[in-house]
């Protein structure tokens, strides 16, 4: 976040960032290109109020026991910023929750297997 103050926001996305959050394949450069945009575009100050959101975000384990409606929890096998773990756990709170990993996918499975994603929601859809 201080180097984000500092005016690095492009090296802290390229250095720190982006090569964190994908898998390696053959789409990982445009997906890397893409993100880079939005957060140039989205500026210093939108990666700062995320960070501190995230930061200071309370436990939610309880909301999702209460959660009454079907519910997906849907991630990517080789994110590294919330593992496969994380999204395990989350679904397992959920009482009526579906868990469904992609292949071939990091913390952006929507940009990274779009078709993927998109069979895993319509799969998700019509149960």
């Amino acid at each position: 976040m201080i180097k984000v103050r500092d005016g690095e926001l492009s090296k802290v996305m390229r250095d720190e960032m982006k090569p964190n959050y994908l898998c390696e394949g053959p789409r990982r450069a445009e997906v890397l290109e893409l993100c880079m945009e939005m957060a140039l575009h989205l500026g210093p100050h939108v990666f700062l109020t995320q960070s501190r959101a995230l930061m200071d975000r309370p436990d939610q384990s309880e909301t999702l026991r209460n959660v009454s409606v079907p519910s997906l929890a849907l991630c990517g096998r080789e994110d590294s910023l919330c593992p496969l773990s994380r999204h395990e756990m989350m679904a397992n709170l959920m009482p009526n929750s579906r868990l469904d990993v992609i292949e071939g996918a990091g913390h952006m499975p929507t940009l990274e297997q779009p078709e993927k994603t998109n069979v895993a929601l319509r799969r998700w859809l019509e149960e």
